[in-house]
């Protein structure tokens, strides 16, 4: 009986709240992943020795050849397997761990002793996530967002008032321009804060890409998580939009006023 048909039930919940990863799993800064058990050694210029570059590539193949990939995110690490599905944790001893149960293989009478995570992806994530990751920034911007809705709600609406003729009309005040002010720069530095997280995470995560790949010589093959990118890209433009539009109110507002008072 193969040891991989008895670590299902464990898999399901490893932590207790792995669903609440798991949920989140495509949406990722990094990801790694072993190449192809038949892939070629990869060269590049300037190259010497190969030495290296074929024991690295050796023991990449500890693991059997088994689809190996880990994904590192502000909330956690997950790990997809051929025969396991996908498992998610935010503490990666427990993930270790867990791959570590598949170490010994029984075919028959005879056991087989494999590495599934050779070159352990599973620690290069989680140094990536802990060291280089972070999230702090999210959450200013996260509040500023929240104070610029609370500023927003208190501009006046529409309302009917009595002319001068007796009839009723529909009138709506201008906002106050000390709460617009404060409004904008609150978006000024939410776009900012904004801007900073969003490149600190894109430069990173491609940063760690490209220097797992090259010192692993080809053996690990790693990816920029789109999903989580474009979301960070996304949220900064909706901030920068709405921040030029209450720019672009507080200039008409502005002129408005100065027309008024010359006539």
């Amino acid at each position: 009986m193969d040891t991989y048909d008895q670590l299902p039930s464990c898999f399901d919940d490893p932590i207790g709240d792995s669903n609440r990863f798991a949920i989140l799993s495509n949406v990722y800064l990094l990801s790694l992943e072993y190449t192809a058990k038949d892939s070629p050694l990869s060269t590049a210029p300037g190259q010497v020795s190969s030495a290296i570059a074929y024991a690295v590539h050796n023991v990449s193949q500890a693991g059997n050849g088994k689809t190996f990939e880990v994904r590192a995110g502000y909330m956690g690490i997950c790990v997809t397997q051929s025969h396991t599905g996908r498992i998610c944790s935010n503490n990666a001893d427990v993930l270790a761990n867990l791959i570590q149960a598949q170490k010994y293989v029984k075919n028959g009478n005879t056991s087989t002793e494999i590495i599934p995570d050779p070159l352990n992806l599973i620690m290069i994530a989680n140094e990536f996530k802990e060291k280089i990751v972070f999230d702090g920034l999210i959450y200013i911007v996260v509040a500023l967002a929240f104070i610029c809705i609370l500023l927003l709600s208190t501009f006046p609406g529409w309302h009917e008032e009595v002319d001068d003729g007796g009839s009723m009309r529909e009138v709506k005040p201008f906002p106050s321009r000390q709460v617009t002010m404060i409004c904008l720069l609150d978006l000024i530095a939410g776009f900012g804060f904004g801007l900073i997280s969003v490149l600190w995470q894109h430069i990173n995560s491609s940063a760690t890409v490209t220097m797992t790949e090259m010192l692993s010589y080809g053996a690990v093959s790693g990816h920029v998580g789109g999903t989580a990118m474009a979301l960070g890209w996304i949220s900064v433009g909706l901030i920068s939009l709405v921040g030029l539009g209450i720019l672009v109110m507080i200039l008409s507002i502005e002129l408005i006023r100065k027309l008024t008072e010359e006539d």
